[in-house]
């Protein structure tokens, strides 16, 4: 590889070149005029072509002077470009986190808007993985697990819980009286393998002894169960902060002001690996705090 003139040299005949001057360049660089001249002559004597000559009020470049001049400007501009390109990336954070299907779907993403305008250097990961221990959820930076009890052995916080109400679509009301439960299709939701007992418990609650909770229609997620309905389909028992957008624009419609508060709950599991994405964690944390909190108002 040709060597090349030294970098001091060229920057400082780029400077030189954009100012039109000595006196301004050494001022833009922090050095005397003369480190400067010093400079640009060791250019021209490693090129062996003078670059400018001076003039009545600063200095004009020669052909060979311009045409380096143009160069160094695409050069040094490109790599400002890359080194901010570079610093920039460094500053962002990357945190994956996992969550439930339908939270994702039905509280989340309606609010990563606002997460991303109050935090713009953060890029979230966001996945569903079924994620149902610890040693599941080491290839993350942190999760939001659904279950009863906090995960033991780590940093695991409760954010909230379930608030169950019965619902169903308003084509099944007849004059503003809501169906007959005995009548409806009981929609039901499964957690892995095993139907969550949420009507066994709904019935026994509220003393519904005449409905059986076993026969209808299973679900692998809660959103499914949503969907089915706002479909129509049946008549089901949701979490009120999953739907509280339906129940708001009228999309579903809650049978009575029975409501039951669930066994299970979300939590925020920290399994970040090292100081710097803690901190992030534990912002993220914060905000889905926050956030919950108005949602409670």
């Amino acid at each position: 590889m040709k060597r090349l003139p030294p970098l001091n040299a060229l920057r400082a005949f780029h400077v030189v070149a954009q100012l039109g001057s000595l006196t301004k360049a050494g001022a833009a660089l922090h050095v005397t005029q003369g480190a400067v001249s010093r400079q640009v002559k060791l250019l021209e004597e490693s090129l062996g072509r003078p670059l400018f000559f001076r003039v009545h009020q600063g200095i004009q470049l020669t052909e060979t002077g311009r045409l380096l001049s143009q160069g160094l400007q695409n050069t040094f501009g490109g790599l400002e470009q890359l080194i901010e390109h570079i610093t920039q990336d460094q500053r962002r954070q990357h945190i994956s986190i996992n969550v439930p299907p339908t939270f994702a779907t039905r509280w989340l993403a309606p609010r990563l808007s606002k997460f991303c305008h109050s935090y713009p250097y953060v890029d979230l990961h966001i996945t569903t993985d079924w994620v149902q221990s610890l040693r599941e959820g080491q290839g993350y930076d942190c999760l939001v697990v659904f279950d009863t009890t906090a995960w033991p052995k780590v940093d695991c916080e409760h954010l909230m819980n379930e608030k169950h109400v019965m619902v169903s679509h308003p084509s099944l009301w007849g004059h503003d009286v809501p169906p007959t439960l005995s009548q409806q299709t009981l929609l039901h939701i499964l957690n892995g393998t095993e139907r969550l007992p949420v009507w066994e418990r709904w019935i026994g609650l509220h003393k519904l002894a005449h409905i059986d909770p076993k026969p209808g229609l299973n679900f692998s997620t809660l959103d499914q169960v949503i969907n089915a309905t706002l479909s129509g389909t049946g008549v089901a028992i949701v979490d009120e902060h999953m739907i509280r957008p339906e129940l708001g624009s009228g999309a579903l419609r809650q049978f009575n002001d029975l409501h039951m508060d669930g066994p299970h709950g979300y939590w925020f599991v920290d399994v970040a690996k090292d100081d710097e994405h803690k901190a992030v964690v534990r912002l993220i944390r914060d905000w889905l705090r926050q956030e919950m909190a108005s949602d409670s108002h």
